[in-house]
């Protein structure tokens, strides 16, 4: 099996997952929004919900690195990862919170998630909601020392910090992220992708990781809904993609 097969291996295992979560939830209706809007919202607010969308997140999330890869687009899809990797360590965050308990930031993380952009979509500039912001680095704190954590959390939390950081360039448009697209000969900015570069190919051959870190965000979830047999399949699942990953070219 190639790395690819692998990857759409993978990410039709978690798809699947997200359905089959998804039908055991009463299904979201279609509201009205903001006074003149419709949308499609749960009328249960609570953990599972938030974690399953942000599950759904993840896998197309991955999804849309892969296509943006595959077309040399390196900063984007930097960006879409520091996306992944936030919707991980939600999905983890939040799959934690109903194994151990909720505790005050998972309400306060819950609340925010859920508040409307806005309340009367005729009058945007009158009613924008202000939405509360949940610090990256509290949630780091929690997942590196909940009960299930290992020994060692300042490492952990160190470790998220800085791919937390070092993503922040390609989100926000730091310079020296910018500058990676400018070169060759003659020099210039690369505006239509980066395909045949080095830079290229660092990026795939990090993103493997992306993934295994959302396969393992899935695992949690299947122990946090109680399915013991679905928990050791993903985490052998996991331990098997990790070892054929990393010999795949």
């Amino acid at each position: 099996m190639t790395r690819d097969e692998l990857y759409d291996e993978a990410l039709r295992l978690m798809e699947d997952y997200v359905h089959h979560l998804d039908v055991q939830l009463d299904a979201p209706q279609l509201m009205t929004v903001a006074k003149t809007s419709y949308g499609y919202r749960y009328a249960e607010k609570g953990a599972v919900q938030a974690m399953l969308q942000k599950m759904a997140r993840l896998v197309s999330a991955l999804r849309a690195v892969r296509i943006l890869l595959a077309h040399g687009f390196v900063a984007e899809q930097a960006a879409v990862c520091r996306i992944a990797d936030e919707a991980s360590e939600d999905v983890n965050f939040l799959a934690l919170g109903i194994i151990h308990g909720e505790t005050y930031l998972h309400k306060a993380f819950i609340e925010a998630f859920n508040l409307e952009e806005f309340e009367d979509a005729d009058r945007l500039t009158e009613t924008a909601t202000k939405r509360p912001s949940i610090p990256r680095d509290r949630i780091h704190a929690y997942l590196t020392q909940n009960p299930s954590a290992g020994s060692d959390p300042s490492t952990g939390k160190a470790a998220m910090k800085a791919l937390h950081k070092t993503y922040s360039g390609y989100v926000h448009g730091a310079s020296p992220h910018i500058m990676e697209t400018y070169g060759g000969n003659p020099a210039r900015f690369h505006m239509n992708g980066m395909l045949g570069t080095p830079l290229l190919d660092s990026h795939v051959d990090a993103f493997w990781s992306y993934m295994l870190r959302g396969l393992m965000s899935f695992a949690v979830v299947a122990k946090a809904s109680g399915d013991e047999k679905l928990f050791a399949s993903i985490r052998q699942y996991c331990r098997d993609f990790e070892a054929s990953a990393t010999r795949k070219g």
